[in-house]
């Protein structure tokens, strides 16, 4: 009786969620279809094909499973034309330009199209000068493109930002900006260095957000690996599981704890 009964919650959790995920396919659909409306009364008006553009990307990057109820059930999109329209928003629009350059942006990062960031966060950073999160990104997109002394002077830009207290930058924790540096750091090899950062993170893992402390656990086990110090890496890794047990970091930790990390 009481697998029937497990069985049968299962189902019924199965239906709603997949209710829900049609529902919010209905959602995006009736949405796209009243901006649509909009361009059709003034073509000039590019700020209403932000919606279209974000379904189209949407839709076309579901799971083939999904695509194919959306298919069935009339929802179509497609990728590359959503890219497309977002760009056009990104260069024509006034009152959502800058949405569409942050859905851009963070499209670029999922698609590994770093040199196409760069650009878009560079226009941010001028729109937005506090906002040190779009200049860690920046790191980020330069690290991606292996442009190691570019990433290293945005981290020095922000570093001195904050230095100056200048507004929005007191915010920044300085655990965060030397894990942003040791984890370019690491990528690069440069691992006595990267250590050095890592090793103040950890040691302060109230300043920083859970993700943060969680990587700059891994990454020290890691380096440690990779420097042939095997015990500290196990050691590493076991604090990276203890922190968040049933995350993905700390499955990768686990993996590292029976197999050594090698590049």
């Amino acid at each position: 009786m009481r697998k029937v009964s497990a069985m049968a919650c299962g189902a019924t959790i199965s239906f709603w969620c997949a209710r829900r995920n049609t529902d919010a396919l209905r959602d995006a659909a009736a949405a796209r279809k009243s901006h649509n409306r909009v361009t059709e009364i003034d073509p000039q008006f590019d700020d209403a094909r932000l919606v279209q553009g974000a379904y189209d990307y949407v839709m076309g990057s579901l799971p083939v499973a999904w695509r194919l109820l959306g298919f069935l059930g009339g929802f179509r999109g497609d990728r590359e034309r959503g890219v497309e329209t977002l760009k056009r928003v990104a260069k024509r629009g006034r009152l959502n330009r800058v949405d569409a350059e942050i859905l851009l942006c963070a499209i670029y990062r999922r698609e590994r199209r770093a040199q196409e960031a760069v650009p878009l966060l560079s226009d941010l950073i001028d729109r937005f000068p506090r906002n040190f999160l779009l200049r860690l990104e920046l790191v980020q997109m330069y690290g991606d493109l292996g442009e190691k002394q570019k990433a290293l002077a945005v981290i020095g830009d922000i570093d001195r930002l904050k230095r100056a207290k200048t507004p929005g930058y007191e915010r920044l924790p300085e655990e965060k900006l030397r894990y942003t540096r040791g984890n370019l750091l690491f990528w690069y090899d440069d691992l006595d260095l990267a250590l050095e950062d890592l090793k103040a993170v950890t040691a302060n893992p109230a300043a920083v957000d859970l993700n943060t402390n969680l990587y700059a656990w891994l990454r020290t086990g890691q380096i440690y690996d990779l420097q042939k110090k095997r015990e500290e890496a196990k050691r590493a890794y076991l604090e990276t599981v203890a922190i968040a047990p049933g995350s993905d970091v700390a499955s990768a930790a686990k993996n590292y704890l029976s197999s050594r990390y090698k590049r």
